[in-house]
């Protein structure tokens, strides 16, 4: 089964408890008894199981998905129980393995409580936007657009102006499609919309769902992401406070952004990016200005500080600090974020920082730089569909 993004091959299905609350009342001046009735929270337990030399990685990141407010609620595609829908993870257990060497076949078990918090016909996916121009910004280009990503096969995509009895509503028009590695998606301008700070309803698949957001990944010393034999390799991480064990990976299907950190064992450290080509269904490298062939200085990241990892984006504070050349010595901190459907990465300077990126630093990220001066400020989450009935 699958939950979100992630495949578990081993699940248990506990019991699916449906029920009617009750709860008797006695109206003042009268002894009758009123009996109220109410519908209880669907709940289901689910037991995962991992076994193999990468059981722990991928019992951690169900772990995570359990515990993240930013991911909730959870699309789980119908089973044989029949009991898909849109879930709150309300309590996960992890029960690690003793034998966690690659030479041992570790087993572990997560239990996941899930909450129903509806289904496609009762919820709709709103991505929320709040255009804004922030200071200082950066100095990448001028652009006013505001592109907001939504999967191409979603279904009647519609544009209000709240989540609570709307009093406009429009159908957005794309754009541009773009194709990403898992999947189409369309991008839409929430600059040019007939409402201010459009409010994108639409309805998807549960099976679709994840497969074009964007997402973080640790390596784990793995080169590529699936083994010869097609097994995922990278564990996906959903806890902003993940201590990483190999290379950070942030991507969207789109682009694909590598840093590796230094650590005491391993001064060293890069920045690699790729492209998605869908012509070839490959990634390719992004030559980014390096150091001394175009640069004076080299930088190199020092520290990634993940700050939000959400279904629609994906940002992070990364520390860079200058090993070697005219700047040497000196550190810089800038925040990125990586939508969906983005072939570019936003780039700003801090809010609290005063000095311009430094022209060095400024020409490496050129490449992947976004031109817009305009943060989307998207976020997604469920609407129900009876608070914006017409």
């Amino acid at each position: 089964m699958d939950i979100y993004t992630l495949t578990v091959e081993d699940a248990s299905l506990g019991d699916i408890r449906v029920g009617v609350n009750t709860s008797d009342t006695e109206p003042l001046d009268t002894t009758a008894t009123t009996t109220e009735l109410s519908e209880a929270v669907p709940t289901w337990n689910i037991d995962a199981t991992y076994s193999g030399a990468r059981a722990a990685r991928r019992a951690l990141a169900l772990t995570e998905l359990a515990g993240s407010v930013t991911m909730q609620p959870l699309s789980v595609p119908r089973v044989e129980a029949g009991a898909g829908g849109y879930f709150v993870a309300t309590d996960a257990r992890r029960r690690p393995s003793r034998k966690q060497t690659d030479r041992q076949r570790g087993e572990e078990t997560v239990s996941v409580d899930l909450a129903r918090k509806g289904t496609r016909k009762t919820h709709l996916l709103a991505v929320e936007t709040a255009p804004s121009q922030p200071e200082p910004g950066h100095e990448f280009g001028n652009d006013l657009t505001a592109l907001v990503g939504i999967p191409a096969g979603a279904r009647r995509a519609r544009i209000v102006d709240s989540t609570s009895s709307p009093t406009q509503r429009e159908r957005p028009t794309p754009v541009e499609t773009v194709e990403a590695e898992h999947g189409a998606v369309d991008l839409f301008d929430a600059t040019s919309e007939a409402i201010d700070e459009p409010i994108y309803l639409y309805d998807l698949e549960y099976d679709a769902q994840g497969d074009v957001d964007p997402g973080v990944w640790d390596m784990y010393g793995e080169a590529d992401r699936a083994d010869e034999d097609g097994v995922l390799a990278w564990g996906q991480v959903f806890d902003t406070g993940h201590d990483f064990t190999g290379s950070v990976v942030i991507e969207n299907g789109l682009l694909r952004i590598t840093i590796d950190e230094p650590t005491n064992a391993d001064a060293t450290a890069s920045l690699e990016v790729e492209e998605y080509d869908p012509g070839t269904d490959s990634w390719a490298t992004v030559a980014l200005p390096a150091y001394p062939e175009t640069l004076d200085t080299d930088w190199q990241p020092a520290d990634v500080d993940l700050t939000h990892i959400g279904q629609v984006g994906v940002a992070a504070q990364v520390e860079v600090e200058a090993v070697a050349g005219v700047d040497e010595g000196d550190v810089y901190s800038v925040d990125v974020e990586l939508e969906r459907g983005r072939s570019d990465v936003g780039v700003w300077i801090p809010e609290s920082v005063d000095e311009q990126l430094p022209t060095d630093l400024r020409t490496m990220l050129e490449p992947i730089a976004a031109m817009s001066v305009v943060d989307s400020g998207v976020e997604q989450r469920l609407v129900a569909r009876s608070e914006v009935r017409l």
